[in-house]
């Protein structure tokens, strides 16, 4: 009877480590498989910016996302911040792209060498421009600026179509004390996966089992540093591939490293683009202030002209009042739509 016993333990314990054994090796072949998945996170380029973009050490680097056919956003960005500009707010400024979809009929690769040729600012992936591939640009650009920027200060992280006043963001961050990690945006709390497969952004189980996301930062604008950036491109090969890329860069990525997401300001942020036209004709037919930074431009390409010259040609001569609150004087009419999945959007129109 004891032999039976002792049998019994030895085949248990050898069950017991061959099953360790085996779930070992699974995972193992799990994250071997991930890291070869995501490799194209980081050895991806086709186009590197100019050797002078970082050559020295600089206070801001900022990475813009682009489609690779918005040419005239990237020509605003650059009029409404030419090199010299930049340069004299020690800063530098390169433009993320992936390769030209089959789809494309107004632009040639040919085209975007030229352009790089002429500005020295573009860095194109090899991967296909597309929504569910921003993730692979987004964590290209800020391995990019990790790496080969990792003497500057500050990652500015903004979207071409992003409305922002440089002016002001390079004042607030010369404000910021040096912090070993760092990552500051417009924070969002208490978002859920899109669940109805009709909507443009519905996110399987499969994908994303969790019923809740993280708090993650706006992919419009955020700043981090370097070496936040790095620890953030280094972990993510480690994880599978999510799509929405401000949702696993500044989210999932930051929750596992425990790395805190830091608010802007109040009244930093502008949520609709007809605020930013009311700020606009304040400044130049009013000579009101505006306070604010960051908003979107609503489709018109050479609103961030118009905002960053209005602001500059304001700047000493402008002030606004208590009375003369933006979101109080900006006479809107609101109209608010139900979609299909049963969210709702309110869109503003200025009177």
């Amino acid at each position: 009877m004891q032999k039976k016993v002792i049998y019994l333990i030895i085949f248990l314990l050898v069950s017991l480590a061959f099953w360790i054994y085996r779930t070992s090796n699974i995972e193992t072949e799990t994250t071997i498989l991930i890291l070869q998945q995501n490799q194209q996170y980081i050895n991806t380029i086709i186009i590197s910016p100019s050797n002078s973009t970082c050559r020295n050490p600089i206070h801001i680097l900022i990475i813009v996302t682009s489609y690779v056919g918005h040419i005239e956003l990237r020509s605003a960005h650059r009029q409404a911040m030419p090199p010299d500009y930049l340069a004299s707010k020690n800063a530098s400024r390169i433009f993320l792209l992936a390769k030209l979809p089959s789809a494309e009929r107004y632009i040639t690769q040919a085209a975007i060498e030229d352009e790089s040729k002429a500005f020295g600012d573009i860095l194109q992936g090899s991967f296909y421009e597309h929504y569910r591939n921003l993730t692979y640009k987004h964590l290209m650009g800020l391995q990019w600026a990790s790496s080969k920027c990792s003497n500057t200060a500050f990652i500015l992280k903004v979207d071409d179509d992003t409305i922002f006043n440089f002016d002001k963001t390079v004042d607030y961050l010369l404000s910021i004390p040096t912090q070993d990690q760092f990552i500051m945006g417009y924070i969002l709390n208490n978002t859920f996966p899109r669940r109805n497969s009709n909507n443009k952004w519905f996110v399987t189980r499969e994908e994303y089992p969790r019923h809740q996301y993280p708090a993650y930062l706006s992919g419009w604008f955020y700043i981090v540093n370097p070496k936040t950036a790095e620890m953030i491109c280094s972990e993510a090969p480690y994880h599978p591939y999510f799509w929405i890329d401000d949702i696993l860069v500044t989210g999932i990525l930051t929750e596992y490293l425990n790395i805190k997401l830091q608010q802007l300001p109040s009244g930093f942020w502008l949520e609709y683009y007809e605020l930013v036209e009311c700020c606009i004709r304040d400044m130049v037919e009013k000579n009101i202030q505006c306070k604010y930074v960051v908003g979107p431009n609503g489709g018109r390409h050479n609103l961030l002209v118009e905002f960053n010259n209005a602001y500059r040609n304001c700047k000493t001569s402008c002030s606004r009042s208590d009375q003369q609150n933006l979101k109080d004087t900006c006479i809107m009419k609101r109209d608010r739509t139900i979609f299909s999945d049963g969210m709702a959007e309110v869109r503003n129109i200025v009177l």
